[in-house]
């Protein structure tokens, strides 16, 4: 398998979720970490084989604390599951007291998945790669967003057109997104740029953006 079939293969299994074969919306839940196969088995300890898909998907709504993902879980497990465990061996070579630590259930945080300590700033859409991170900020609530960019669109000129992006937020939980570029020598929140998310507006979005990041430990995989 490939980085970038791995990569699309983990942020699919939060926003395309299913038990038994039948799809299950997962919410979003602050400091939610548990991988899909851990979601699986809650689901089955509660008895989830001889329930509906309309019951399963109305518990599993009512519980956030026990089957919902945050941003950061969900990036994490995507990026690490791709990069066959390289995000967390180098978050545990950097994080203070973190070697043997950093398991999906302590997590890694939005703001180190998106510190510009840890990697390279990219200020242009033709730079970006599949992997790269994208860091949100709200300045109203002071909370910090990250986002997992999966797929890098080009046309037969080799010009971006397009980038897809997967994320958990509050209101929608884990979702894709995408931006249409409409000029690739520009950064994603140019005017030039059109954000295509459930849970924002193209201004909305466009506000909350701060900065575009390659991980030093993605890097020399794409």
């Amino acid at each position: 398998m490939s980085f970038l079939t791995d990569l699309n293969t983990g942020c699919s299994a939060y926003t395309a979720f299913t038990y038994n074969g039948s799809s299950i919306k997962l919410p979003y839940y602050l400091g939610g970490k548990k991988t899909p196969d851990q979601i699986r088995t809650a689901i089955a300890n509660w008895g989830g084989s001889s329930k509906t898909t309309t019951e399963i998907q109305t518990y599993v709504s009512n519980n956030r604390s026990t089957f919902g993902i945050d941003c950061s879980g969900l990036v994490y497990y995507a990026l690490n599951e791709a990069s066959s465990g390289a995000v967390r061996t180098y978050f545990e070579s950097k994080l203070n007291n973190a070697v043997g630590k950093l398991t999906y259930a302590f997590g890694i945080s939005a703001s180190n998945l998106t510190n510009t300590a840890y990697g390279t700033k990219i200020t242009a859409a033709k730079d970006i790669k599949p992997g790269c991170t994208i860091f949100m900020h709200d300045n109203t609530t002071g909370s910090d967003h990250v986002i997992v960019i999966h797929s890098v669109n080009k046309n037969s000129a080799g010009v971006v057109t397009s980038i897809a992006y997967a994320h958990s937020n509050g209101s929608k939980g884990p979702h894709h997104g995408s931006i249409t570029i409409g000029n690739q020598t520009k950064d994603l929140n140019d005017s030039s740029q059109t954000w295509h998310d459930t849970a924002y507006t193209d201004a909305g979005a466009k506000n909350l953006y701060r900065h575009t990041l390659l991980l030093e430990p993605i890097a020399g995989l794409v």
